[in-house]
């Protein structure tokens, strides 16, 4: 059963910030190992993947994450996309946690809008690209990929948006929130968040996300 009710969330990044900044990473990357040890974490990237400068690229080397690959970034087919996001989840010996940014995150909405929970066991849905609403020139290459769900997702998700991103637009973002019955949380003005805006690790989206896994899987942060 999904938990969580779709209003905006707050998160609270006390437990992985404090002290010297080098301190606050290694506590994050304590929670990832810890959370690691409970699901598998899986990179979901989108359109074109996740370049080497890309956050997903960076928590993938930095935390030891594995990543769905794909064999076309750039002219994406549902049906393919689809069927590596089934072979990985299935390939899995433990319950998998989805991170997913951009197309990813619609692919993963959609995959579990079709097939449940099964084996899922929650989804951080970063910067879902509105295929629906957005003037963007390249949503030409991925308009297949729509509608999107209108229906809550049969596990806990958490959607997190910017306020300048030209793929979805904030208010869009919260209604998609609610009609997932997601968590929404805010990333502040990062534009696609990581698609030509260099990140780096994105202590902010790590601590975002480990504190709405926190919330549904009891391990320990400290």
């Amino acid at each position: 059963m999904n938990l969580f009710s779709g209003r905006p969330t707050s998160f609270d990044p006390a437990w992985a910030t404090h002290g010297l900044p080098d301190t606050g990473r290694q506590q994050i990357a304590g929670a990832f190992q810890r959370l690691g040890q409970q699901v598998e974490l899986l990179l979901v990237p989108g359109l074109f993947g996740s370049g080497p400068d890309h956050w997903q690229s960076h928590w993938e080397q930095t935390y030891g994450l594995k990543r769905l690959h794909q064999t076309d970034w750039e002219t994406p087919t549902p049906a393919d996309w689809e069927a590596a996001l089934t072979t990985a989840v299935e390939a899995s010996s433990r319950p998998v946690f989805l991170i997913a940014h951009s197309l990813g995150a619609v692919l993963s909405a959609k995959w579990l809008s079709r097939h449940g929970g099964q084996k899922v066991a929650g989804a951080f849905l970063v910067a879902p690209a509105d295929i629906d609403q957005t003037a963007h020139p390249d949503v030409t290459r991925i308009r297949a990929f729509g509608p999107l769900p209108h229906m809550p997702l049969p596990v806990p998700t958490a959607i997190m948006a910017s306020s300048n991103d030209p793929w979805l637009s904030l208010p869009r973002a919260r209604e998609l929130a609610g009609q997932w019955q997601s968590d929404f949380l805010e990333a502040g003005a990062v534009g696609h968040i990581g698609s030509s805006e260099p990140l780096g690790l994105w202590e902010h989206g790590a601590t975002a996300m480990l504190d709405f896994a926190r919330r549904k899987f009891p391990f320990r942060v400290q």
